[in-house]
Parts: structure tokens; sequence; C-alpha cells
């Protein structure tokens, strides 16, 4: 193997120990006996319990904030091909994706950071911390594989973050479920509307 493929390496063990906690997270979840009625989960489950019983402040709301800004990150793939367009505004905006999709996907793993150790320290026994975990190394590998190929230029490093990208993706889907899937709505009503200005641009040159 080339010393430019050993670069799938990690990305393989990675994506092996992420499938493993995912696995076990499904493993633990239908071996698990059911509640009865009228007992509700804990509250850590859900937000910082209170003494009068009240919750405050809700810690999911920074996992939903690192799956926006992982969403800008990807949107730059969609504008990718763009930077080509004859639309002035689709170009532009394709730069400004390119410009600052770095620094969305760090701002994804400081937030994702912030909600799971959260969990971690007050929900450590809610099985979902199984793919919280798979979701939290995928994008740290995502980020690395983004820092090393401003350094270190070549297909495979570039392959191998365009992989992770998608398989966080997948870990998110099983982790999160709701909110993702809005982002995941808003992310191809945007590629409807960015293909639409796009042919509407061609069309106009061509005349």
């Amino acid at each position: 193997m080339s010393q430019n493929r050993r670069a799938f390496i990690p990305v393989i063990l990675v994506t092996l120990i992420s499938v493993l906690l995912i696995a076990y997270f499904f493993y633990t979840t239908s071996n698990a006996p059911r509640p009865h009625q009228g007992i509700h989960p804990p509250n850590g489950s859900h937000g910082m319990p209170h003494p009068d019983g009240k919750k405050g402040f809700d810690f999911t709301l920074f996992g939903n904030i690192a799956i926006a800004c992982g969403a800008i990150s990807y949107w730059w793939f969609l504008f990718k091909k763009k930077l080509a367009s004859p639309s002035k505004p689709l170009k532009k905006v394709a730069k400004r994706l390119y410009s600052i999709h770095t620094y969305t996907g760090w701002a994804a793993l400081v937030f994702i950071i912030i909600h799971g150790g959260y969990y971690l320290i007050t929900d450590f026994h809610n099985s979902k911390i199984f793919t919280g975990l798979a979701a939290f190394l995928l994008l740290l590998a995502l980020a690395l594989y983004g820092w090393l190929y401003k350094r270190v230029r070549n297909k495979f490093m570039r392959t191998s973050h365009f992989i992770l990208g998608h398989i966080w993706l997948v870990a998110l889907l099983i982790h999160t479920g709701g909110f993702f899937i809005f982002m995941v709505i808003v992310t191809l009503a945007l590629w409807l509307i960015v293909r639409w200005v796009d042919l509407s641009a061609k069309k106009t040159v061509s005349h």
C-alpha cells in the first residue's frame, strides 16, 4: 500500500469503531426492559434538573446548533460546482461558503463537545451515549482530515474527508432524528433553488 493510500486506514478504523458503538446501541435498546407506566425518564436525559422538579437549560440545543453548523459546512459541496455558474449571486454565495465552511465545521465540533460532555456527566447510562460517541468520533476525524488536507493536498485526503462527512450524516440520523431530518429537508429545498437559479442563468446566457 502506497503512503498516500494509508490515509484511508484511520478512516476505516474510526468507521469500524463507530459501527460497533451504533451496533451496541441497538443491542442495548432491543434488550432493555420496557419501563412501567407512570415512571418517567430521569430528568438528566432532557435538561438540568431543579430541586423543585422544573427543568433548566436544555443542552440538546447545543447538539442542534452543531447539526446546523454541520449543514452549513455540507452546503459547500452543493455550491462547489457553482463557482463557474453564470449566476453572480450563486458564485458569490459559493465563495462565501468556501471561506466559512471550515469554521462552521470546527464550531460543530465545539458544540458537540459541550452537548456530549454534559450528557456524559448527567445521563451516562442513557444508551444514546453510544450513538453520540460514534457521531463525535466521526466528526473529530472529519475535522482533522479537513485540517490535514490544507497542508497535505492529495486526492486521498480529500476523498477521506468526503467519505467521513457522509458517514457522519448517517450516524447523526441514528442519533438525533427530528432536527437532523428538518435540516435535510432545508438542504434539499436549498439545492432545488440553487439548481433552478443556475439553470435560469444558463438559459439567459445562451439566449
